[in-house]
């Protein structure tokens, strides 16, 4: 199942986990940002650090709208038991969870594979500038006629 666009276009990617920002959760579930944030103060004991974060100074500065709180998948999933009445939309959220990931781990991928060509590349290239410099100083460049061939095969 193919997550919504919209979902995954507010999904953010911080401290290695993907986020949703308390706004666009809010939205998602019909409430209110604050009211959100009150609930998750509320009940400490069920959101750590790990699932539900406040974004530091830094993170803010790279983010141009940037959300109060960032809730983890698993830190999304935990309202379910809070907001019974909202389940169902805070369970269509996860395909987008779920997708991130994917996303991710296929972009990991990639990027570990063009580290490796990369480094051939760099073997390869080395390699032939090193066959051109070696080309200048041969003995017999290419088409060279040596001077003792009999006289008739001269030309």
């Amino acid at each position: 199942m193919s997550a919504p666009v919209e979902i995954l276009s507010r999904l953010l990617w911080l401290r290695d986990t993907a986020t949703l920002p308390d706004k666009a959760l809010a939205d998602q579930l019909g409430m209110d940002p604050k009211a959100l944030a009150t609930l998750v103060r509320s009940h400490p004991e069920r959101f750590n650090e790990s699932l539900v974060f406040p974004l530091s100074a830094e993170e803010r500065q790279r983010i141009p709208v940037a959300p109060i709180l960032a809730f983890t998948e698993a830190g999304a999933a935990l309202l379910t038991g809070l907001l019974p009445d909202k389940e169902p939309a805070l369970l269509a959220l996860l395909p987008a969870f779920a997708e991130a990931r994917h996303v991710m781990t296929a972009q990991a991928e990639l990027s570990a594979r063009l580290a490796i060509l990369e480094q051939q590349f760099e073997v390869i290239l080395k390699a032939l500038q090193g066959d051109e410099e070696g080309d200048a100083h041969a003995e017999h460049p290419i088409g060279f006629v040596p001077v003792d061939l009999p006289r008739g095969l001269k030309t």
